[in-house]
């Protein structure tokens, strides 16, 4: 394996910056593009115990509290959203701000802070707190901006060739996907405990109509 050196640590363009920002907290690795073997570096990890209207000063104090973070890095940025609305990428675009009015017959949040994105013909809604999305576009212009339930569905959808449920568990949440095939049946985050989780799939198959065995379960 590649021995890293101070020098390599300076040079910004062998580096691309992950954050990955949710209502507790945000964390940053330094991801190495010349060498995939090497681990990523992480650079910090932050927590908060904060509300929705308090989430960008929070974010915003722990940005300026790590300065690297500001570097000159090529950024993606993840955003970690339980609100996260999916809706057909052709409804999403048949008028300017079709996404906000849509995002804001479910949940309720200001245009300016709707954000999206999209994967052919799915999009992603979401806003994770008043003020966030001006920030992060004005500390990380060009960065690539996502939400954790749209990273995780395009990926699934490359590979996923059957109906399945796939229930991602971190810490004290659990995305829930559900598939057939490449169509987005249903995504979800909710705060479950350990024993409801797999109630929960198999209540998710009733209201699609699914029986237990017509689906595969995947619990990682």
């Amino acid at each position: 394996m590649y021995n890293l050196t101070a020098a390599d640590f300076a040079d910004t363009g062998q580096w691309r910056l992950l954050l990955k920002i949710g209502e507790h907290g945000l964390e940053a690795f330094l991801e190495n593009t010349l060498h995939p073997e090497i681990e990523p570096q992480q650079l910090c990890s932050v927590k908060w115990d904060a509300k929705r209207d308090d989430l960008c000063r929070e974010i915003e104090e722990a940005v300026y509290n790590n300065p690297r973070l500001l570097d000159d890095f090529a950024t993606r940025i993840i955003l970690y959203d339980p609100r996260t609305l999916f809706v057909p990428t052709q409804i999403a675009e048949e008028s300017a701000g079709a996404e906000a009015e849509l995002y804001n017959k479910v949940y309720i949040a200001e245009e300016s802070d709707v954000m999206t994105d999209r994967d052919s013909d799915i999009t992603a809604v979401w806003s994770l707190a008043p003020g966030v999305k001006g920030f992060l576009m004005r500390s990380f212009p060009g960065a690539r901006i996502t939400c954790n339930l749209m990273e995780k569905v395009r990926e699934l959808r490359k590979t996923n060739n059957r109906l399945t449920v796939y229930a991602d568990i971190r810490e004290d949440e659990t995305d829930f996907i559900f598939l057939n095939g490449k169509e987005l049946m249903s995504a979800s985050t909710h705060s479950l405990p350990q024993e409801e989780i797999r109630p929960f799939i198999m209540n998710l198959l009733d209201v699609y109509g699914y029986k237990p065995e017509d689906a595969e379960v995947v619990i990682r």
